[in-house]
């Protein structure tokens, strides 16, 4: 008889998870998710048992301030599934979930099992489909379209541009450039948020998995990439840049690209945010849901 059990006790919720997540993505990392809870999170995990086995896991977290539900990470961490060994068991494991629970940035993969909303799209560009060469890629672009960006990028580099990998102090100026862009729009405007990022930078420098891109111009940081490479994708976490300059966007994408092929990455997630650059771009996208109650 399948039963279910509220586990509140971090550690173990950290096992339960590390138990139960088969550590595909980025995201199914204990170690990158942790850093976006904090002291207005209460673990809240549902255990789903069956005669004492366990037959999955929804990592539930209570936010105290905004008095709702939603997944352990909270709204940065994508591609969220329901950690169930037969996914027919999701609709039950959901009738679990307590009023005002809100789950966004599901994975595509879990739609099968449950009549989920629509939420937002997550962009990616599919190296292995230009046979990990840019100039392939390069060639979805309109002719004038490509002209016009080699263009700009060389302007760049010939003023003197160059990219810098891990100048980890830069990302105070990822921060800063963000919010001179973005204002209150700005994720960085949220002291939490930025504590999170940090903790992330310095998690993912002691699994030898940061990649900081920073756009020099006379030793000064004009626009600044936060990267991450997990299983051969390069995750594109955040970015700033002085808005001053023309076109450092485009030099600091190119760059970003240039880079994960280097890494013989085979795709780079850009994420959700911002959606309207990356239809430009010619990247591809995947559908993600959302579950409300």
């Amino acid at each position: 008889m399948l039963k279910f059990k509220t586990i509140t006790d971090e550690k173990e919720c950290k096992s339960l998870w590390n138990i139960h997540t088969k550590k595909k993505v980025i995201w199914d990392l204990w170690d990158f998710r942790s850093c976006f809870h904090n002291k207005d999170f209460k673990f809240n995990f549902i255990l789903g048992l069956n005669d004492k086995n366990q037959v999955g896991l929804l990592p539930l977290v209570y936010h105290k301030k905004e008095d709702i539900y939603t997944y352990f990470g909270d709204t940065f961490p994508e591609q969220n599934k329901f950690l169930i060994k037969e996914k027919k068991l999701l609709p039950d494991f959901l009738k679990q979930c307590p009023e005002d629970t809100t789950i966004y940035y599901i994975d595509k993969s879990e739609k099968k099992f449950y009549d989920f909303e629509h939420g937002e799209k997550r962009y990616f560009l599919n190296l292995s489909r230009y046979e990990k060469d840019i100039e392939n890629y390069l060639k979805t672009f309109s002719k004038k379209h490509r002209k016009n960006l080699k263009y700009d990028i060389k302007k760049l580099i010939e003023n003197g541009f160059k990219a810098v990998i891990n100048k980890k102090e830069d990302f105070d100026k990822l921060v800063s450039f963000n919010k001179k862009k973005f204002g209150k729009e700005s994720d960085y405007s949220d002291p939490n948020f930025v504590k999170s990022m940090k903790k992330l930078l310095e998690a993912a420098e002691k699994m030898q998995l940061l990649h900081i891109i920073s756009l020099d111009l006379n030793g000064a940081a004009e626009a600044v990439g936060l990267g991450l490479t997990f299983n051969k994708v390069y995750y594109v976490i955040g970015s700033g840049r002085n808005p001053e300059i023309k076109n450092s966007g485009k030099l600091l994408i190119f760059e970003q690209i240039k880079h994960a092929l280097n890494l013989n990455c085979n795709e780079i997630d850009f994420l959700s945010a911002e959606a309207g650059w990356k239809e430009l771009w010619n990247l591809e996208s995947e559908q993600m849901y959302e579950f409300y109650k």
